[in-house]
């Protein structure tokens, strides 16, 4: 008797204990996630939390509600965002995840998930990624049997069309609609392989081994994996720049930043099962090539200039960039499916340690006849702001006003930013003392940064040159000096990045945390808009894909009241007049209309949505594209009394050529341009279009400027 009153009162205090701590021990029993009739999964086990992960989950809820810039209340609303981000970073072509999973998930998470962040619960985390998990190993199994069936039985002649983007799409309602997609899905695989000339026997071992690394990765996930994700959903609600770092992922994070890589010198990350790049690093050999461009993706990588093929789509990233990384001097291949949805191409590429020397700034002189006279224009090419930047530009500027220069271009196209105090000292170089940016804090304190300085080293007419690449210091150097009137900014809108970053250490790995916000001196914020140039050139980058304002969940644009600082309205007051004779002048440019019809090509083709699934229709668009890029380039060449190309291949030849001579120095993509077009350089020195007509510009400006100059003194 009293043996069994032990038992109860044991049973009621553990009922209650249950209650107290949200009953932990279900986070190490996972509920089954049901077949919902797409058939067992074979290989897949549920995954848990370990020990400390509940630990840093608290840490990093604590972390992010006292210091993130974006004071963000964990309720309701939060987490029915937070829910649908978590979904979107597993299954962001809404193809996995079957519609009863997401109400089913939905109706049990929904608005649960900022109750489990505070209490550090991870059964939402774990339920959500198990499922998706499970889903993901029956359609790999599905498709590898599908493939196993031979690719024979794929029909690629029927009038049927496939949606490349599917980020909005309805989840597939049951398992068959889902197999029904991915039957497409492979058609449409099978047709871009068979267009890029891959025999069908190469095709079928490709995607056999695509979908083999895609079942081996979910099969060998960890607890970190799914952690990572869960983390990284939930930070990205406050702003895409906060991010959590596991110990692994910081080791990576601290190897990009210090550039301690041997490969091809391109930032990668994991969308949608593939590896996509989002910058492509100065100096590197992905940036000289000219032929890779953010938003890219990379499907398969070689060893050396004949080994085999390794298909990389499903695989990790970290493995993805083991295979790319590798001995400096040796060689890697990669096949590309073009952001533009144009053809994969292949593109070979020599492995380098990228060193200093290549961001380093440098420059060179732009001759441009007018009138008869032959004026030098000084261009100054600045890749990054590193330490001892300033002084190397300083010491370019030294040597253009030996050579007697005109004006000087400082080109930021690309720069990506870095030190902040080698920006303030930049703007000192271009003008005296004067406050260069304003941060304000989370608590909405301002800080005044700028140069103390003797004088300015270069006091004549002045432009900057910006594309949607250039961010954060850059940014704050061009708006700088467009708010004093000190120079003119030419080009295309900026990244927009305007956000200030701190890396907090945490019981195991880091965060990346958004502390402040830069401003102009204007008051005008530099995030989400950037810097609008005062002449724009076209740009070959859409901003709907590439920029902060195609960030989800970016931080807004702002102002605050401006700081005291010297200004002229000059510029201004000309600009009017540099405009008119820009657009007069360009209207006859060979070369600048080349780039622009260029551009606006593979802007056409990147807005297509959706594919046909004809091989036929597929080829005649396809020769359809070659055809009107050969009419471009040899019109292009007839105009500037150059023999036209024969065919589409030797086209192709020349540019492979182009890209590749020099120890591959063209720089016509990493300058806003085409990875073919001609204006990019054989050689480093090579001028392109946009510098051409920048110069072109700055001599307007003198022009204006002196004529202004006459019109006061008769005035007078």
């Amino acid at each position: 008797m009293i043996f069994m009153r032990y038992l109860a009162l044991s049973l009621v205090l553990l009922a209650m204990l249950c209650v107290q701590t949200g009953c932990a021990a279900s986070e190490t029993q996972p509920a089954p996630v049901p077949d919902a009739g797409a058939g067992p999964a074979q290989g897949y086990t549920p995954l848990t939390p370990d020990n400390d992960q509940s630990k840093i989950d608290q840490e990093v809820v604590r972390e992010l509600q006292d210091n993130h810039y974006n004071k963000i209340k964990l309720d309701n609303q939060f987490s029915e965002k937070f829910f649908k981000a978590y979904l979107d970073d597993l299954d962001g072509t809404h193809s996995v995840f079957l519609a009863s999973d997401v109400k089913r998930l939905k109706r049990e998470y929904g608005d649960e998930l900022d109750d489990q962040l505070k209490s550090g619960n991870l059964t939402a985390a774990y339920a959500i990624f198990n499922t998706y998990q499970k889903r993901r190993i029956q359609i790999d199994q599905w498709a590898l049997n599908r493939i196993k069936q031979g690719l024979g039985t794929l029909n690629l002649d029927d009038q049927e069309s496939f949606k490349v983007d599917r980020e909005n799409a309805p989840w597939p309602a049951n398992a068959d609609a889902r197999e029904k997609l991915w039957t497409k899905q492979l058609e449409n695989q099978v047709i871009d392989l068979r267009l890029n000339d891959i025999k069908p026997a190469e095709i079928q071992k490709r995607l056999t081994q695509r979908y083999t690394n895609e079942l081996k990765q979910l099969r060998q996930a960890e607890p970190t994996d799914a952690f990572s994700v869960y983390m990284d959903a939930y930070t990205h609600c406050y702003d895409p720049h906060t991010d959590y770092f596991s110990p692994r992922r910081y080791e990576d994070f601290s190897i990009d930043m210090n550039l301690q890589l041997q490969g091809i010198g391109a930032e990668l990350r994991s969308k949608n099962g593939y590896a996509e790049i989002v910058r492509l690093i100065p100096g590197g050999p992905a940036a000289k090539s000219g032929k890779l461009k953010p938003t890219d993706r990379i499907i398969a990588v070689g060893q050396g200039k004949k080994g085999d093929f390794t298909d990389v789509i499903g695989m990790r990233l970290d493995e993805t960039v083991q295979l790319i990384r590798g001995k400096a001097g040796s060689y890697v291949r990669l096949q590309v499916s073009p952001s533009d949805n144009g053809q994969t191409k292949t593109i070979t590429l020599k492995r380098a340690k990228i060193k200093l020397k290549d961001q380093e700034a440098s420059s060179q002189i732009i001759h441009v006849k007018r009138n008869g006279t032959d004026h030098k224009i000084g261009l100054i090419t600045l890749p990054s702001f590193y330490n001892g930047t300033a002084e190397d530009v300083k010491k370019q500027l030294i040597k253009l006003k030996k050579d007697h220069v005109d004006a000087v271009i400082l080109d930021l196209r690309n720069n990506g930013g870095g030190a902040l105090g080698e920006a303030m000292q930049l703007i000192g170089l271009f003008m005296n003392s004067a406050p260069g940016v304003q941060i304000q804090d989370a608590d909405g304190n301002i800080q005044v940064l700028g140069d103390r300085n003797n004088g300015a080293v270069y006091t004549g007419p002045l432009a900057v040159m910006t594309n949607r690449l250039s961010a954060s210091a850059s940014e704050i150097v061009a708006g700088a000096l467009q708010d004093y009137g000190r120079a003119l900014i030419l080009g295309s809108q900026t990244f927009g990045k305007g956000t200030v970053q701190t890396l907090l250490p945490l019981s195991s790995g880091q965060l990346k945390l958004t502390e402040a916000k830069f401003y102009r001196v204007s008051g005008k914020s530099t995030q989400d808009r950037g810097v609008t140039p005062d002449i724009t050139y076209p740009s070959a980058i859409d901003p709907d894909k590439i920029g902060e304002s195609a960030l989800p969940n970016a931080l807004p644009y702002d102002t605050i009241p401006p700081t005291a600082y010297p200004s002229s309205d000059t510029l201004q007051k000309l600009l009017p007049t540099l405009k008119k004779e820009h657009q007069e002048r360009i209207a006859h440019d060979p070369d600048f209309q080349y780039l622009v019809q260029r551009i606006e090509l593979a802007r056409k083709q990147s807005d297509q949505n959706t594919v046909s699934l004809d091989i036929n229709t597929r080829r005649k668009e396809q020769q359809q594209l070659e055809d009107k890029m050969l009419a471009l380039a040899n019109a292009h060449r007839k105009a500037t009394g150059k023999t036209p190309y024969k065919d589409y291949k030797a086209f192709e030849d020349a540019q492979d050529a182009d890209a590749t001579s020099g120890d591959n120095g063209n720089k016509g993509e990493t300058k806003d341009t085409l990875p073919t077009q001609p204006t990019g350089s054989t050689n480093s020195d090579k001028i392109d279009a946009y510098e051409t007509e920048s110069a072109n510009i700055l001599l307007d400006l003198i022009q204006a400027y002196h004529s202004a100059q006459q019109g006061h003194k008769k005035a007078a």
